[in-house]
């Protein structure tokens, strides 16, 4: 049985509701290769996924028909530059896309080295929303897979979940995020997903730092970094909670680097300061009997090039050497907490994702001020 660790690459955007297309292929390289300026084949993975928040417009998350040439777009360029960059040193091609799963405004994206890894039955995609009134503004969507190395036997479950949790600063919002964590995992996670042998759980969960905003704070010191996130920011308390701690069963390394939210938009390294900065965006791992070495992992903000000024948050980007399961050892299953919804749940978010949709798209056609001059004239003609 092949025993060589998996390498996998996973990186989280918030791509602020505005996707530069034109641009897509500078951006997509950045987020594939964070940390390369040349070709090595020790820097290829066997995995790789993107995982984004805010992809488009609010409304335009309704009509998923609308953003499929977006959505292709990205990945047929993933594709494509990760096979020119192995092309490079072998001369054929290797990457394809595994799948693709989108909720709303969210989406990721799964590509792997079909040479080197094959993949097993179908592959689960699922959705679950905790927007307001059960819309698709807030959320998360799933895919899941069973993959083994060419001439292997050793099938193992991986699992993704992209997710963006609720916004903004104060007790009321933290608590919703955690409301929002615990309805996505209770909504997608049966028992099967629940034992994978790797989850992963990124996106936007939007945890705030829970101190006032000094400008004076230095983000490039190591010893301020480490006082914030220990005794201020929402997840790291929450998941060291003794009552009930968040994310049970997950994990997450060592954070070094500063907050990746909120920049100035087109502005490399200025925060804008209407939100305390804050370690935004995440990506959290199902805990293993033993420790990734960090000395074969990377967990690091992607550098805000020109290609990213567009979004006011930073990516970020977990790139990993997984252990391999011993097999005929079940994996141990993550506690997903039961979140019960009454049946018109469903009903009331197909709803408010139709209203948001419509109402957006005819504001972004400047279609209300045709509405409101038509009944200004109707009333005028009225009156005379």
């Amino acid at each position: 049985m092949n025993k060589r660790k998996w390498k996998v690459s996973v990186t989280t955007f918030n791509c602020g509701k505005e996707f530069p297309v034109e641009n897509s292929k500078a951006i997509v390289k950045q987020l594939l290769f964070p940390y390369d300026n040349g070709i090595s084949q020790l820097e290829m993975q066997d995995v790789y996924v993107l995982g984004f928040q805010e992809l488009v417009p609010i409304w335009q998350g309704s009509f998923p028909t609308v953003n499929r040439d977006l959505i292709d777009g990205i990945t047929t360029t993933a594709v494509d530059c990760l096979n020119e960059k192995v092309m490079a040193l072998q001369g054929d091609e290797q990457y394809s896309c595994l799948g693709v799963n989108s909720l709303g405004a969210i989406t990721i994206i799964v590509l792997y080295n079909n040479k080197a890894l094959n993949v097993k039955g179908s592959i689960i995609k699922r959705n679950g929303k905790c927007g307001w009134f059960n819309t698709n503004l807030k959320g998360g969507t799933l895919i899941s897979f069973k993959m083994a190395r060419s001439g292997d036997e050793n099938w193992e479950r991986f699992t993704y979940i992209c997710a963006h949790l609720n916004a903004n600063e104060g007790v009321n919002n933290r608590n919703q995020r955690i409301n929002d964590y615990k309805r996505i995992m209770s909504e997608l996670c049966d028992s099967e997903i629940a034992k994978s042998e790797h989850f992963f759980f990124l996106g936007d969960l939007n945890f705030r730092v829970g101190s006032a905003y000094d400008p004076a704070t230095d983000y490039s010191s190591a010893t301020t970094l480490r006082r914030l996130l220990e005794n201020y920011e929402e997840l790291n308390l929450l998941r060291r909670s003794e009552g009930e701690p968040l994310c049970k069963g997950f994990q997450e390394l060592e954070i070094k680097f500063p907050p990746t939210y909120k920049f100035k938009l087109f502005e490399e390294e200025k925060y804008n300061t209407k939100r305390i900065p804050s370690w935004c965006d995440r990506i959290l791992y199902k805990e293993y009997s033993t420790p990734i070495s960090e000395q074969e992992s990377t967990y690091r903000s992607v550098s805000r090039s020109n290609a990213l000024l567009f979004s006011d948050h930073q990516p970020v980007n977990l790139t990993v050497a997984l252990p391999r399961s011993t097999g005929g050892v079940e994996s141990l299953s993550l506690n997903v907490e039961e979140y019960h919804l009454a049946w018109s749940y469903g009903l009331m978010g197909e709803i408010g994702d139709a209203v948001i949709g419509y109402c957006g798209w005819l504001i972004s056609k400047n279609a209300h001020y045709w509405i409101l001059g038509s009944i200004l004239l109707y009333l005028l003609l009225k009156i005379l």
